[in-house]
């Protein structure tokens, strides 16, 4: 299910009959409340594009992205394809107009997002983009194999510092947990999950000259029972923005093979 009110962002998605995402117990909602209260998770949280890390000259954590709505929403099939397409806008008077133009591809075994950002402006301007994949309880379970091939991991925290020998292991959910948050960097653009109980496998691919890192989020608390996989533009300890000439635009690419 996609969400034009929350930049086109995926609410859940559900393959062979399980639920692959994490919806938290927030709900949708309209981003009028800090960040915690706000929070909904969804298959694909877009985070950007002015921030992805946590407050930043007064810029909402992880960005005002997933709160602006998508204009021009529509979506079409064709050749057995079903096609979700829109835009949502970065503006002020006198300042940005960047654009992300959103094209998502469904096939009966596939998804691909495909965004492009586009600097409309007479002037150079800088954007940052993290794509905030969370995924969620009945696939989310101890029995879960996580295939991150990081050459390089870096815990964000120093309780994930302490557990970083378990950052690909998955348990029951447990009590008054805290998360752990992992810095990745790839050998190469495919990650995988599988799942032997419910026989359901996903493939993340995507181009790591695009997406340098990818952060791991590991919440295997009970209530808020998560696993966000998500390849940024930036880390948070060395915050990087890219930037585009006027008129000029760069295409972003990740696919999710289902099997």
């Amino acid at each position: 299910m996609f969400n034009k009110d929350n930049a086109l962002d995926i609410v859940w998605v559900r393959y062979k009959g399980v639920n692959l995402s994490f919806l938290s117990k927030n709900g949708l909602n309209d981003g009028q409340r800090d960040f915690v209260g706000n929070f909904e998770g969804g298959f694909l949280y877009t985070c950007g594009m002015d921030n992805v890390s946590s407050c930043v000259d007064k810029k909402p954590i992880h960005g005002s992205l997933h709160y602006k709505k998508a204009d021009n929403a529509y979506s079409y099939e064709e050749n057995g394809i079903v096609y979700v397409c829109g835009e949502i806008k970065e503006s002020a008077l006198f300042g940005k107009n960047l654009v992300l133009k959103r094209r998502f591809e469904i096939t009966s075994t596939s998804l691909t997002v495909s965004d492009t950002v586009e600097n409309k402006a007479f002037k150079d301007d800088s954007y940052v983009l993290l794509y905030h994949v969370n995924y969620g309880y009945p696939f989310l379970d101890e029995v879960l194999q996580l295939d991150i091939p990081a050459i390089k991991s870096d815990p964000l925290t120093e309780i994930a510092k302490k557990r970083s020998q378990e950052k690909f292991t998955i348990t029951t959910p447990l009590d008054q947990n805290d998360e752990d948050v992992y810095y990745h960097t790839l050998s190469e653009g495919k990650i995988s999950l599988f799942n032997p109980t419910k026989n359901v496998k996903i493939e993340m691919v995507y181009d790591i000259n695009d997406f340098p890192v990818t952060l791991e989020w590991k919440s295997m608390t009970s209530g808020d029972y998560a696993l966000g996989i998500e390849p940024s533009l930036t880390r948070f300890d060395d915050f990087k923005m890219r930037t585009l000439k006027p008129f000029e635009s760069k295409n972003y690419v990740i696919k999710f093979n289902f099997n």
